[in-house]
């Protein structure tokens, strides 16, 4: 048996003359997990899909069982037992969640699609990974977290010998986390190499074996998990030290209230909530996967329309409890879904950035000039990583992507922003750079509602947290030095008393 199962030398792509990957070095033993960690757009995303043969390589060596390989299509790779498990789904909602397994690699009988068999072996992988539903469920009747698991289940379904999986844990719950690791436990004493990229640096030491690590397209360095610490990694990352420490925030006006949920109910998934937000203050709200967070946050800002409760805007309730209403009084949602909600991906940079701001571009003509000044004037301001703001969106990294999300609605000069997991799929760099820029608007008189499910950000930036618990707030908590992690998610299991846990 060969030391490595797949390495990868020199590797080197460009996209329109820019450079984005260069002499990039990564080597892959049997049996391990090996953590691929960057910032957003430092190449990760590129290197894996020139190995998926999704891209081709300008230069370099892709060895894999110890020849050398250069892999025509993406199927010729799932074929040769490489299987990548994108960020973004790659799902046809339109159809059962058996048929998503087995595409391309479909059951047969005389010459017929064997569908009975299909079922059959669908349903025995997701037992294995704990997905409990019907193979012949729609995959648009899923939520994010279960889509999450059929990718795994598509994914360990092939005779797999190198899995990559791209932040597989951004979207499921910690039940779902733990049997995901359990998983990859059991592929590794299989002998199977598994490339693990992921930004929860917890999860890296619990699961990971050797990490290597690559900054603005360029290999970095190659460590053994055990001897190094999260300060360490992250100063190889980003070139400079992170702080996790929450900072005091002097912006609170604690007598004037800006918005106000009083007793709002929306089907079976909001129930009787009540919540205030201050001026100047970052509300966190807190919960696990289904509690009802970012059903919430579609209520407040007119998503979804509700029959019961009111939402009171800067002491005035809104009245047609509509998504134009609260943009035209000042409230403004970022959607946990950028690809599907935030933006329009085949359009350009500007356009996205212009949409939701069109009267402030002119009248019957839009001024393209300050369209163009305005985008390049955010750019420079989020360093969002682009040489051109007529750059089609889904060309720039995830981090870029929200960033651009961030910027369209910055221009727009609100006074309530929702961030709805404003850091999923985010490196601790960019992070910081968008943690900021919250920080910034509070300073300037905003106010922010921010829904997380990294309870670290949450004691990092909230000033409090109302915590959900199946579509109800069970606590609000005063985020002070005694507040913790343990006691945020008491309440989100157990539920909380008079806002206490």
């Amino acid at each position: 048996m060969h030391e490595y199962i797949l390495e990868m030398k020199g590797i080197s792509k460009s996209f329109y003359g820019v450079r984005v990957l260069k002499d990039v070095q990564l080597n892959v033993k049997p049996g391990e997990v090996h953590v691929l960690l960057g910032e957003n757009g430092a190449g990760k995303s590129t290197l894996i899909k020139i190995l998926s043969a999704a891209y081709k390589k300008e230069c370099g060596m892709i060895k894999f069982n110890g020849e050398c390989v250069e892999f025509r299509s993406p199927k010729e790779a799932i074929d040769n037992g490489i299987s990548v498990i994108y960020q973004e789904f790659n799902l046809n909602p339109c159809v059962p969640i058996y048929e998503n397994i087995y595409l391309g690699k479909e059951y047969t009988k005389k010459g017929f699609i064997d569908t009975k068999a299909a079922i059959k072996e669908s349903k025995k992988y997701m037992d294995l990974i704990g997905l409990d539903v019907s193979p012949t469920t729609l995959v648009s009747e899923l939520s994010v977290a279960q889509k999450q698991m059929v990718e795994i289940a598509k994914a360990i379904s092939s005779d797999v010998k190198v899995l990559v999986l791209d932040e597989p844990t951004a979207a499921i719950t910690d039940k779902e986390t733990t049997k995901l690791f359990e998983i990859i436990h059991a592929l590794k004493s299989e002998g199977v190499g598994i490339i693990y990229i992921s930004h929860r640096m917890s999860e890296l030491f619990e699961i990971g074996d050797r990490c290597t690590v690559m900054r603005d397209g360029e290999y970095v360095s190659t460590v053994y998990l055990h001897e190094t610490d999260c300060d360490a990694l992250t100063k190889l990352m980003v070139g400079r030290k992170v702080s996790f420490e929450k900072i005091e925030n002097h912006a609170i006006k604690h007598d004037e209230v800006v918005l106000e949920v009083k007793n709002l109910c929306y089907k079976d998934v909001i129930k009787n909530v009540n919540l205030s937000l201050k001026k100047g203050e970052i509300l966190g709200i807190a919960g696990l996967v289904g509690a009802g967070r970012t059903e919430l946050a579609k209520c407040i800002i007119g998503a979804y329309k509700t029959k019961i409760g009111s939402i009171i805007l800067k002491g005035e309730a809104l009245k047609g409890n509509s998504i134009k209403e609260s943009i035209d009084k000042g409230m403004v949602y970022l959607s946990e879904d950028r690809k599907d909600e935030g933006l329009i991906l085949m359009h350009t940079v500007l356009d996205n950035m212009a949409l939701p701001n069109l009267k402030r571009f002119g009248g019957f003509l839009l001024s393209k000039d300050k369209m163009k000044q305005v985008t390049h004037a955010f750019i420079d301001k989020l360093k969002i990583k682009t040489y051109s703001p007529f750059i089609k969106v889904e060309n720039l990294s995830g981090g870029n992507q929200q960033k651009v999300v961030i910027a369209k609605w910055l221009y727009s000069d609100s006074d309530i922003y929702i961030f709805d997991e404003p850091t999923r799929g985010i490196d601790v760099g960019a992070r910081d750079e968008i943690y900021e820029i919250m920080r910034t608007l509070i300073e300037k008189g905003a106010s922010i509602v921010m829904i997380s499910s990294d309870l670290v950000e949450i004691l990092k930036m909230c000033d409090s947290v109302a915590v959900m618990r199946e579509g109800e707030i069970t606590a609000v908590l005063p985020n002070d030095n005694n507040l913790t992690q343990e006691d945020i998610l008491a309440c989100a299991l157990y539920g909380g008393n008079n806002h206490e846990c």
